[in-house]
C-alpha cells in the first residue's frame, strides 16, 4: 500500500471512530485543568498536542499570541493564563470557536482571549501582529482527490502539506520582529523531513523545543490502526517509536 493511501485509511478510521463514540465526556482533564468539550469539536484526549509542553513556549516574552486550529482552546487559554495580554484563536470549525470562548470563560481569561471562525489567516485583521503563532496541524498527507471540504477532512488531512506551507509562508508576515512560529508535529504520522524542507523554503530556522516518545498508539485511537499494517519494529531492526516534536521556527533575517 502506498504511504499516502495508508494515511488516508488511517484518517478515515480515526474519523469514523470519533463519529461512533457516544461516550465522549462533556468535561475532560488535561494539563492539570478541566475543560469543556462541545460536540463536533475534536477531543484532545484522543491525541494530546503541544499543550503537553506549553511550558516550553516562552509566553513570558510575548504580549500577543495566535493559536491556529484552536479547537477546545487549550493553548489559547494556557497562553492567557501565562500572562499573554492578547490571544487570538482561529478555527475553520464554528463549534471550535464557541468551545474556545467557553473555556476562556471557564478559566477567567475571556478578557484576553478572542476566537474567530477563519480559513487559516482569513480572519486576521490587517494591522494584527503576533509574538507567537502556534498550530497542531493535520499530519496526514492523503491524496488530494480522496478528501473533501468537510470539517473532519479539513482537520485530519493536508494533501501535499499545502495548508502547512501557507501557514508558514503567510504567518511569517504576521509575526512581530521578535516573533516565532511553533508547531506540534509527529514522525509516525507525518513527515518531519518535509517540515524542515518547508521551513527552508519559507525562510525559517528550525529548532526542536521538546520531543516525546510514545510507546504505543493512544488508547482512544488504538483500533483505528489495522494490526496488519502497523508493525512493532522499524526497518533497521530497532523498536519503532512514535516521536512527537514541539518545533520552534525563527524567521531568517534577510
Amino acid at each position: 500500500m502506498e504511504t499516502r493511501d495508508f494515511e488516508l485509511l488511517i484518517g478515515r478510521n480515526i474519523i469514523e471512530k470519533y463519529r461512533a463514540d457516544r461516550h465522549r465526556p462533556a468535561v475532560f482533564a488535561l494539563a492539570g485543568l478541566e475543560w469543556d468539550l462541545l460536540d463536533e469539536v475534536w477531543p484532545p484526549t484522543y491525541s494530546p498536542g503541544g499543550e503537553l509542553f506549553a511550558g516550553r513556549i516562552p509566553f513570558d516574552r510575548m504580549s500577543s499570541f495566535l493559536e491556529m486550529g484552536c479547537g477546545t482552546g487549550i493553548m489559547s487559554v494556557l497562553a492567557a493564563r501565562a500572562g499573554v495580554e492578547r490571544v487570538l484563536g482561529l478555527d475553520i470549525n464554528p463549534a471550535a470557536v464557541r468551545n474556545t470562548e467557553l473555556n476562556a470563560r471557564r478559566h477567567a481569561v475571556a478578557d484576553r482571549v478572542t476566537a474567530r471562525e477563519s480559513d487559516l489567516y482569513s480572519a486576521v485583521g490587517p494591522d494584527e501582529r503576533f509574538d507567537g503563532i502556534y498550530w497542531n496541524p493535520p499530519f496526514l498527507n492523503a491524496p488530494e482527490d480522496s478528501v473533501d471540504t468537510s470539517i473532519w477532512d479539513e482537520t485530519m488531512f493536508d494533501p501535499e502539506y499545502a495548508k502547512l506551507r501557507r501557514f508558514l509562508a503567510e504567518g511569517r508576515e504576521l509575526l512581530t520582529p521578535r516573533g516565532k512560529a511553533y508547531l506540534w508535529f509527529g514522525e509516525a504520522l507525518g513527515n518531519p523531513a518535509l517540515v524542515a524542507d518547508l521551513a527552508e523554503e519559507t525562510g525559517y530556522d528550525l529548532g526542536v523545543l521538546a520531543k516525546t516518545e510514545m510507546a504505543e498508539i493512544p488508547e482512544a485511537l488504538a483500533d483505528a490502526f489495522p494490526a496488519d499494517l502497523v508493525g512493532g519494529d522499524s526497518e533497521d531492526g530497532e523498536d519503532a517509536a512514535w516521536h512527537l516534536h514541539l518545533l520552534e521556527l525563527r524567521p531568517r533575517q534577510a
